[in-house]
């Protein structure tokens, strides 16, 4: 396939083949075009297929890697000796991003520190068998984060992640406020390919923590809204956990008869789209909802990030 042209010179590949010269990103998509391949089927490929991701992606910025310069290595919850390990964790990693803050107070240092404050807490609730957020939220963790989203001109999917991540700590006013901007934000990702879901994400996300909140009526808004998203753009499952939401809402609104037709309804539909995780999911939690009070609805508190 002859790919130079007047654009991309038989010279400049050479230079930049052997190091010599960078590739400006108009000619790299020109260069994309004359070999016909995407932007997407590229990087599919250097990153590696789902059967042979490559260790090393040669700098590429993946979301997984991009999440883990913001939050850090994984912690596990899965027992009680988990959760103790992840607290002694969070505290040397808090630590340590602290000093690097200090060393140099950049926005991703503070971020980074941050965040591990807020998983301490949150963490330190749950081991205390406490609800992960509340009406009270004092901030204290987010003050950086809540001034950096407010003066972004526009948000991407940093942006939208990083408040997703301090949702947990902020002030209810402030969080709810910014909800706002990160629906509408998150409305142009509907069509990108890398997360289609994001938006129902948000969403469904906001509704956990409402729920948890104890706030009913705000969270009967945001139900609506979720309804009104899954009209405009039909998602299998999320159609589920809209059903599910609903049933809980309408279980913790004291109309139970409704909220087990519901919740029956969900499963059903699960099932029959052959999703059986999620099928099993909605029936157990359901069942924990209709078995306890809202006291109890912080053991299956959950944040979604694609």
């Amino acid at each position: 396939m002859d790919v130079a042209d007047d654009q991309i010179t038989a010279s400049f590949l050479s230079k930049f083949e052997r190091g010599l010269t960078d590739m400006s990103t108009s000619r790299f998509l020109h260069l994309l075009d004359r070999i016909f391949t995407t932007p997407e089927e590229f990087f599919y490929i250097h990153y590696g297929t789902p059967t042979e991701k490559k260790t090393d992606t040669d700098g590429y910025y993946s979301r997984t890697a991009m999440l883990d310069r913001l939050f850090g290595e994984y912690l596990s919850l899965d027992s009680p000796a988990d959760i103790q390990q992840t607290l002694t964790d969070l505290t040397r990693r808090e630590r340590a991003a602290a000093a690097q803050y200090q060393a140099a107070p950049t926005l991703l240092n503070v971020l980074h520190w941050r965040i591990q404050q807020v998983m301490r807490q949150m963490i330190t609730r749950l081991e205390q068998q406490r609800p992960l957020t509340s009406l009270n939220n004092t901030g204290q963790y987010s003050t950086e984060t809540q001034n950096y989203l407010y003066n972004v001109s526009d948000w991407g999917e940093f942006e939208l992640y990083v408040f997703t991540l301090f949702s947990l700590d902020m002030q209810v006013a402030d969080e709810r406020r910014l909800f706002k901007v990160a629906v509408k934000r998150s409305k142009k990702y509907s069509t990108f390919r890398g997360a289609p879901r994001l938006r129902f994400d948000m969403i469904a996300n906001q509704l956990f923590l409402e729920m948890n909140r104890r706030a009913y009526p705000v969270a009967a808004e945001y139900l609506e809204q979720y309804k009104a998203a899954l009209i405009a753009e039909p998602n299998a499952e999320h159609e589920i956990m809209y059903r599910f939401v609903r049933a809980w809402w309408l279980y913790r609104t004291g109309q139970r008869e409704t909220a087990a037709t519901v919740g029956q309804g969900a499963i059903r539909l699960a099932t029959a789209l052959r999703m059986t995780d999620i099928a099993q999911y909605v029936q157990d939690e359901l069942t924990q909802i209709a078995t306890h009070g809202p006291e109890a609805d912080y053991t299956f508190f959950r944040l979604v990030i694609e």
